[in-house]
């Protein structure tokens, strides 16, 4: 999936590309003790649910996901409680949102760029919807926690990247084949009177 472009913009404008980043209103001392791309999923969950009942966000990471959307959202990803909450494993479950949002079939070109984007936008607050009701807006604008960081334009060319066509790496060339190696020195000077001895014959 050529979803790279998309996920980089969405991780800009959630967790300024910060794959250690933590909703900005929780305190230090209740921050994870050690970076959350050294953390496991496992180690993750058990950190949101410590400070759930105190804070009224424990989004995480470059993609700010939540404690309910992760605990349900490591299997969809192929991943494992063990599995570390890195970069990789980030992009991971990020793409597995996309999925859940329509990402198949908005590829299979069964629902509209617009609707997609929409989709996205009920799942990422800091992006807007692009039509309807609330269009330039957040869906949840409005709580006291999140608006649209972005305009509509930037966003839909984010979203229409995902079908851009990856270019095709031509295989390399075959090779020349090397020159049989030249004799030299000593081989060289018997080769050469091996040579004049057979012509004589």
């Amino acid at each position: 999936m050529n979803t790279e472009t998309l996920l980089s913009f969405i991780a800009d404008l959630e967790g300024e590309g910060d794959f250690n980043i933590v909703w900005g209103g929780i305190k230090k001392q209740d921050r994870p003790k050690k970076p959350l791309v050294t953390m496991t999923i496992g180690e993750v969950l058990a950190w949101q649910d410590s400070i759930d009942a105190k804070y009224r966000s424990e989004a995480v990471g470059a993609y700010q996901i939540l404690e309910d959307t992760l605990r349900n959202l490591w299997k969809e990803s192929g991943l494992t409680l063990a599995s570390l909450f890195d970069v990789a494993g980030q992009k991971k479950l990020a793409e597995a949102l996309l999925l859940r949002r329509g990402l198949a079939a908005y590829l299979a070109g069964k629902i509209s760029t617009e609707t997609f984007a929409n989709n996205l936008a009920h799942e990422w607050a800091s992006l807007p919807l692009v039509s309807g009701k609330g269009k330039g807006r957040s869906v949840y604008a409005g709580d006291g926690l999140n608006k649209s960081l972005t305009d509509i334009r930037p966003f839909i060319a984010a979203v229409e990247s995902v079908k851009a066509i990856l270019p095709i790496i031509p295989d390399a060339p075959p090779s020349a084949p090397k020159p049989a190696p030249q004799p030299s020195g000593l081989a060289w000077l018997i080769k050469t009177i091996l040579d004049l001895l057979l012509r004589r014959k």
